[in-house]
């Protein structure tokens, strides 16, 4: 099942703006890494793990499905991994 569509979650907006991240990096991430991705034990289902353009990894947690739609993801927050 492909994913088609993605719902930000404010709080994840937020996070994507402090932390210099690109929303399309973030959802590209989890529509490749979604047969990989791994339980999450907190605030959303799963965590995927990706890479922004210049290099930087970086993570993110989600919900699928959102709600009732099977091709949506409800992205929770995302943080980069810098060393």
């Amino acid at each position: 099942m492909e994913i088609e569509r993605f719902t930000w979650t404010e709080h994840a907006r937020r996070r994507l703006a402090q932390r210099g991240l690109d929303a399309a990096d973030v959802e590209q991430a989890i529509r490749e890494g979604h047969a990989g991705r791994e339980v999450n034990d907190g605030r959303a289902e799963w965590l995927v793990s990706g890479v922004l353009s210049d290099g930087t990894p970086f993570e993110a947690i989600y919900d699928h499905p959102h709600g009732t739609d099977d091709v949506a993801v409800r992205i929770v927050s995302v943080w980069r991994l810098d060393s």
